[in-house]
């Protein structure tokens, strides 16, 4: 992954740069020292936590480099007491490839970036505390610096949004792509673990290389094993001739293992042998292929579980597990959910939008099926929408009912509480809506309370219909909608330009709606 110099990067001037360097090993010191006082900038070493607490209460750093182990405390110590002190200060933690799982804890708890010892690449090192002190300065300066990864996002049709625990991971997801490490992604089904794994690989040095997914769940164990490492002419009935499995099609690229819980365990064995060695044998083969693929495994199913039900390798499970990216439910994602559904909208129709009663409906709603199940909603929305906008009818009946599961409330504000003694204590509140004189008595906040309870009551009762298996008497789709125009046209007495603002439509688009379904104007 090649470095990027950015405007916002190239405004800090490097003379003006303070470098702290926390490593107790003189050496380290040393050549930190030597490589950045020749690019203009200012160092600072300190060998303990005492030395790195005095430099900290003396000077104001653009960056610091930590080691993650020191004799009498830790870079995660350290990173946290940084933070708290200089928040603008980027931290950068220096360690030995048996410590990258905490390396990246340290990421997830706020550092920029780690560094692998013994430091190979001089130029590397350079650009990321060119990126890191440029980061810094932003941040100083209390603006938000640009995404790094929203180019590559682009690229690969990713869309991130603004859900900051999203955010956060594919920020880290992109520090990490440029690491030869394996990657485990968790997520539930539908929330896009293959599409993040494509973003990996695009963001890697491996980008111009095979990108290969494969599910492990999808095939018979003798099928997949001859698909991840392929097999020999007559190795069993019907191989009449040599072909290359996946790890030799993916020698240099990316090979993702989709849902790797489904895997058997002597396809467990299999990989184990591959991520150990570098090495496999074809199906009926005799001798060893070497293979170098960088390895994203992606599951919905609980791994750390399954060790303990013996389903799952444990030594796997480490191999994979190098780094982890847990990929938030779009119920978790509740404000990227606009974003998402026009997205696939303007996929299918450019000339379509969304109406705001809809857009909070799809904010409402659980999501079980998650991103996958919000394209297929917005995919029949499209299909259905005969006019310019997409309205609650077009969202199908779960919408129409109420949400099986919300995460929240939407489409109106909470009932408010009666008090004892009230016109509505210890009365049905069915017959109170079929009095009019009770319901002048009550105010704008009781009478909205009582839409919202009634709403709330037929969505029950449909569900509980539902789990019956009784079959309510629906109106057909052309007479919900001309309920709805009457609705909104009372309600705004006959106001054209009041009733197709509420519905999240253009005048002229209620007009013909109106013509279309024989409404008298008013």
């Amino acid at each position: 992954m090649k470095a990027t110099t950015n405007s916002w990067e190239q405004a800090v001037t490097e003379s003006q740069m303070q470098i702290l360097i926390i490593d107790d090993e003189r050496d380290v010191c040393t050549f930190f020292r030597r490589l950045l006082t020749r690019r203009g900038y200012q160092v600072v070493t300190a060998a303990n936590e005492p030395e790195a607490l005095a430099a900290l209460e003396a000077e104001r750093f653009s960056v610091a480099l930590v080691d993650l182990k020191l004799p009498d405390t830790d870079g995660i110590t350290l990173l946290e007491i940084i933070k708290s002190r200089q928040p603008s200060c980027e931290v950068i933690i220096m360690t030995g490839y048996s410590t990258v799982k905490t390396a990246v804890t340290a990421m997830q708890l706020g550092a920029y970036e780690y560094l692998e010892k013994p430091f190979d690449d001089i130029d590397q090192i350079e650009q990321m505390i060119e990126r890191a002190a440029g980061a810094g300065a932003v941040r100083g300066r209390g603006s938000a610096a640009p995404d790094e990864w929203a180019e590559v996002a682009q690229g690969v049709g990713f869309r991130v949004g603004v859900s900051p625990p999203m955010k956060r991971m594919v920020s880290l997801a992109y520090k990490v792509a440029g690491k030869d490490i394996s990657v485990l992604i968790q997520g539930k089904t539908g929330t896009g673990k293959e599409v993040l794994a494509r973003f990996i690989h695009a963001a890697s040095a491996r980008a111009g290389q095979p990108f290969i997914p494969v599910n492990c769940g999808a095939l018979p164990e003798n099928l997949l094993e001859s698909e991840l490492f392929g097999h020999e002419k007559g190795a069993f009935t019907g191989a009449n001739q040599t072909r290359r499995g996946i790890f030799e099609l993916a020698n240099n690229g990316t090979l993702l293992l989709d849902e790797i819980g489904d895997a058997t365990p002597q396809i467990q064995v299999k990989l184990l042998r591959v991520l150990e060695t570098g090495e496999f044998m074809r199906v009926g083969g005799e001798r060893p292929i070497k293979t170098d693929v960088r390895v994203i495994a992606a599951t919905n199913v609980d791994l750390e579980q399954a060790i303990k039900e013996k389903t799952f390798r444990e030594d796997l499970f480490y191999r994979l597990n190098v780094v982890r990216l847990e990929i938030p439910s779009l119920a978790e994602r509740h404000e990227d959910i606009p974003l998402l559904a026009e997205h696939f909208v303007q996929q299918l129709n450019r000339d379509l939008r969304l109406s705001p009663v809809a857009v909070r409906l799809l904010q409402g709603y659980s999501w079980p099926g998650n991103i996958r199940e919000l394209a297929n909603v917005m995919r029949r929305a499209v299909v259905i929408c005969t006019g310019d906008t997409i309205l609650p009818e077009h969202l199908g009946g779960t919408f129409l009912a109420g949400p099986s599961a919300p995460s929240r409330s939407v489409t109106q504000p909470a009932p408010r509480s009666v008090e004892p003694g009230s016109n509505l204590a210890g009365t049905d509140l069915v017959e109170q809506c079929r009095s009019c004189e009770c319901l002048e008595r009550l105010g704008a906040e009781e009478l909205t309370g009582m839409l919202s309870s009634l709403r709330q009551a037929q969505s029950n009762l449909l569900a509980v219909m539902r789990r019956k298996k009784i079959v309510p008497p629906l109106h057909a789709l052309k007479d919900s909608e001309a309920e709805t125009i009457k609705e909104a046209l009372t309600q705004y007495d006959g106001n054209i330009t009041e009733a197709a603002k509420a519905l999240g439509i253009a005048r002229n688009t209620l007009y013909r709606k109106m013509k279309e379904l024989e409404l008298p104007g008013r």
